[in-house]
């Protein structure tokens, strides 16, 4: 008889097992073959990325939009291999790699409310993000998120997002668990500028000058739990090296108008871009809905 094939999640982990045991600067290396590749040879996803570019900065030539997706790409690689490199790094040098300047915004929200919202996006490496809060911040987190369509990809991911004690909960059915969280206290995190799907309720803003839907769950649970909002600001300092800020957006009693917390938040973020625009994550179609067909 042959072999049994290797289980999906196998492979990967024996991939990423690998790979995560060389030194950064060697995948690094790698990262900037994948570009070359990627990007001048394959032109993967590379007409989607510059169109978005073209929309947010319709005041930028060609030249300078030009090396922008080229620095956009070349980062969202670099976040690639730093994320297989988190496999193998521990609490120490990852806060020395993530430096989060004002953690006692957390601790004094915390012990005024039981619960705190965390709002993030896909800025600088989320990934790192994540498991520094998780390995700095002393407090329980329960991070929202979307399952990968690769179960085997998934399942590796979720391992390493809960390595330093964060709970993962499933977008699909995720109130229930996150009322059970919130009984008990602590941060409930949500990387919150994903394109919401078509039969979601969307919050439309101005966004980078582009009518834009996000989604309106944060708000939802900042009104249901009576909890503040925070934004979590990440930066690029240099490659492999990041700085985190987290402000507060709003606090409960909330009004009754909608988007006392969407707005801001669309704000920080369009701040967090204009500050570092090729630090966030460009190419998937950010603005795939035309408002006046879905806006109610």
């Amino acid at each position: 008889m042959p072999p049994s094939p290797i289980p999906a999640k196998r492979r990967a982990a024996l991939l990423i097992g690998l790979l995560s045991r060389a030194p950064l600067p060697l995948l690094y290396g790698l990262a900037g073959l994948l570009f070359v590749i990627l990007f001048h040879l394959a032109h993967f996803q590379r007409s989607l990325l510059l169109d978005n570019l073209r929309r947010a900065f319709p005041d930028k030539s060609a030249a300078d939009i030009g090396r922008l997706a080229a620095a956009s790409y070349r980062n969202a690689l670099d976040m690639l291999v730093e994320t297989i490199k988190a496999w193998r790094m521990d609490a120490g040098e990852l806060q020395r790699r993530v430096k989060i300047e004002n953690p006692e915004l957390f601790e004094t929200l915390l012990r005024k409310h039981r619960t705190v919202l965390a709002l993030t996006a896909h800025s600088g490496n989320w990934e790192w993000l994540q498991l520094a809060c998780a390995a700095q911040l002393n407090t329980p987190i329960a991070a929202v998120y979307n399952p990968l369509n690769h179960r085997g990809v998934d399942a590796l991911l979720l391992e390493l997002r809960t390595r330093f004690g964060s709970r993962l909960i499933d977008n699909s059915d995720a109130l229930a668990k996150l009322i059970e969280f919130s009984r008990h206290g602590g941060v409930i995190a949500l990387n919150a500028d994903q394109l919401p799907r078509p039969e979601d309720d969307k919050f439309w803003s101005t966004f980078l000058g582009i009518d834009t839907a996000f989604f309106t769950g944060p708000e939802k649970l900042a009104r249901l739990f009576q909890a503040p909002v925070v934004f979590v600001g990440m930066r690029r300092v240099k490659r492999g090296y990041y700085r985190v800020h987290f402000e507060q957006l709003g606090a409960p009693p909330y009004p009754d108008s909608e988007g006392a917390v969407m707005y801001p938040y669309a704000r920080a973020v369009e701040r967090q871009i204009l500050a570092a625009p090729q630090d966030w994550f460009w190419l998937y179609k950010r603005w795939k809905y035309v408002r006046p067909m879905y806006a109610g």
